[in-house]
């Protein structure tokens, strides 16, 4: 079972990239996730999770994916590799399933 929950916040206002089909796109985002413990300086610190969210309602979804957005999300961990000077990277990323909004955005609202 792959299946991952994460809450935390946007780091920057999330990006959209729309697929060549037009039919479909990804929405691109960091999002901080705080640990559990606090460090020797008495601070709270946090992962930098970068996340991939595939929708037909890109554009739509991006008004509310704001920077300091506090959301939840659910999906999988998916590793990906690239190739560059003949030198295989690897990288780590959360392909969400479900985005869910925990506060309300006044800004869309008004």
């Amino acid at each position: 079972m792959n299946n991952v929950n994460l809450i935390g916040r946007l780091t920057k206002d999330a990006q959209v990239v729309e697929m060549k089909s037009g039919n479909r796109s990804v929405i691109n985002f960091i999002l901080a996730v705080n640990k559990d413990f606090i460090n020797d300086k008495g601070e709270r610190e946090a992962d930098f999770i970068p996340i991939s969210y595939w929708s037909n309602h890109g554009e739509k979804l991006c008004l509310y994916l704001k920077k300091g957005k506090l959301i939840g999300v659910n999906g999988r961990i998916c590793i990906k590799s690239s190739v560059k000077e003949e030198i295989k990277k690897y990288f780590t990323t959360v392909e969400a399933h479900k985005i869910e909004f925990l506060e309300h955005n006044k800004e869309v609202l008004a």
